[in-house]
């Protein structure tokens, strides 16, 4: 496996561990997994709620190491390391490493976690995308997805020593003892359903004031559900126009 480490000047210097020491962390972590075709990025950013994870199913190059899409795209702000394989399975990773500890984090399934150490942290996030890798690069946990990368995860990494615990915490709804009165819902636009093709309406509201007061004619009936009408106007465009702003005379 291929460790790369990137992150904010002040974030490295003061990182109580180093890159040789997470590469340990990791190397234990994937010991019965082949991860020969693997390569591991750790951002270290601040941000104590921000820590997260990613496998890329897809092989990645070196000119697609960076990111320039969503939640990674701050991955442009740094080089691409030098002596990358031609081609390789990417796993993300972002950290605070300055994060205080023991800490919890609730991730976005759900789940609860408690690390005693930034090593413990590591150590579960990093087995968590593992799971991914093993799954889908080299077909195992079949049918398992995030849930079961979390069950993995933190099973692995206490069987290994590391300090980590977690549950999924479940929201219960509370049921509310009296019975919720349906009304029938009113339908604001009735009078426009019965229009045809060719009708006539006139438009009553225009942001830009092109059309305001000016009829228009209808392109298509409506649908059940539609709250816009198919219109065109006096100049032969053709509009999507809110039902809202529209009226028979």
């Amino acid at each position: 496996m291929h460790l790369v480490i990137q992150g904010e000047p002040g974030q490295l210097k003061r990182l109580p561990l180093n890159h040789h020491q997470i590469h340990l962390i990791f190397s234990r972590i994937a010991a019965s997994t082949d991860t020969s075709q693997l390569v591991t990025v750790v951002y270290f950013i601040k941000g104590i709620y921000e820590a997260r994870g990613l496998y890329i199913r897809h092989w990645t190059t070196p000119a697609t190491f960076r990111s320039s899409k969503g939640k990674w795209a701050f991955s442009r702000e740094f080089n691409v390391p030098d002596r990358l394989p031609d081609r390789f399975r990417l796993i993300r990773m972002r950290v605070d490493g300055l994060s205080k500890f023991p800490r919890q984090e609730r991730d976005a399934y759900g789940w609860l976690f408690t690390y005693q150490g930034l090593e413990d942290h590591l150590a579960t996030l990093f087995a968590h995308e593992l799971h991914h890798f093993r799954r889908y690069h080299l077909n195992l946990h079949p049918r398992e997805a995030e849930q079961g990368a979390n069950r993995w995860a933190i099973s692995h990494s206490r069987a290994l020593g590391f300090q980590v615990s977690g549950e999924r915490i479940r929201s219960h709804r509370r049921q509310s003892p009296i019975k919720r009165i349906r009304f029938p819902m009113v339908d604001p636009y009735k009078m426009f359903r019965s229009l045809k093709t060719g009708d006539e309406i006139i438009i009553r509201n225009d942001p830009k004031y092109r059309y305001t007061g000016q009829k228009a004619r209808l392109l298509r009936p409506l649908r059940s559900n539609s709250k816009r009408m198919v219109i065109e106007t006096s100049d032969g465009k053709q509009w999507r126009w809110p039902m809202s702003w529209l009226s028979l005379n």
